[in-house]
């Protein structure tokens, strides 16, 4: 009779949030994917509501993208860095949202464009520093990093398709976040640990 040996698991990447960002993830995901769904409905209205929306979404998730730069425990002090950076370009690009939403769709568009892109480069990065290979959070982390990088490189070079498309596709964007915020909210997966 051999004896069985229990090798130790791989220590992976992909942790167990905290209760407070899991319940922040959960609300954030719903007020993103209720954004997305008020733009789709009712795109006459939601100009201002979306930009007033997103400034407080934007403004939360700096925070969160600030505090996880601080806090994590598992991350390179490029990565922890970078975080910081697009914690602090978000918060003051959905401060500039609310202070100034009259100022032209046109001009918050390009905001929202490199909100989107610095966004984009966020969830590659995240999911790049993970080691464990097959994680579902992982590869959606990666398809909504790459969305966000494609939207906001079309909104900057074709303004001109007019507002409307432009909130269309930013919408796309907000209902995939919302969509990543919810499932790692729900199912308490992060790729990173707290």
């Amino acid at each position: 009779m051999s004896e069985e040996t229990v090798s130790a698991p791989a220590t992976p990447l992909i942790g167990r949030s905290p209760g407070w960002l899991r319940a922040l993830e959960v609300i954030v995901g719903l007020i993103l994917i209720f954004t997305a769904f008020y733009v789709w409905v009712y795109p006459g209205i939601a100009e201002l509501t979306i930009i007033f929306i997103f400034g407080i979404v934007l403004v939360i998730l700096g925070i969160s993208r600030f505090i996880t730069g601080f806090a994590a425990k598992n991350l390179t002090t490029g990565i922890r860095i970078l975080l910081i950076i697009v914690g602090i370009l978000a918060v003051l690009i959905g401060f500039y949202a609310l202070a100034y939403p009259l100022v032209g769709a046109v001009t918050m568009a390009f905001f929202f464009a490199f909100s989107l892109l610095f966004l984009g480069f966020d969830r590659l990065a995240l999911a790049g520093t993970a080691k464990e290979d097959g994680t579902w959070m992982k590869y959606l982390a990666i398809i909504v990093g790459i969305f966000a990088i494609i939207v906001s490189f079309a909104i900057l070079l074709y303004p001109g398709f007019g507002i409307a498309l432009i909130f269309i596709l930013i919408s796309l964007q907000l209902f995939l976040l919302g969509i990543e915020l919810l499932a790692a909210g729900i199912t308490g997966m992060s790729l990173i640990r707290l």
